[in-house]
């Protein structure tokens, strides 16, 4: 399936640094980080192309 545009992949972390982390180790694009007001997980990775779940390969 090919992502559109306007598709986002957003994952919860609890630093930008993670962001970072998480688009090298899967290779996702980072589009943006956007600031949360949890007190764990501080911020919203969001990345270009359509919604992943970690739980997809759980059960694989």
């Amino acid at each position: 399936m090919i992502a559109t545009p306007n598709e986002e992949n957003i994952h919860s972390a609890t630093d930008p640094n993670q962001c970072r982390e998480m688009g090298r180790k899967y290779g996702w694009r980072l589009k943006t980080i956007r600031r949360t007001r949890d007190p764990t997980l501080k911020v919203n990775c969001v990345f270009y192309g359509q919604q992943t779940s970690f739980e997809d390969k759980r059960y694989d």
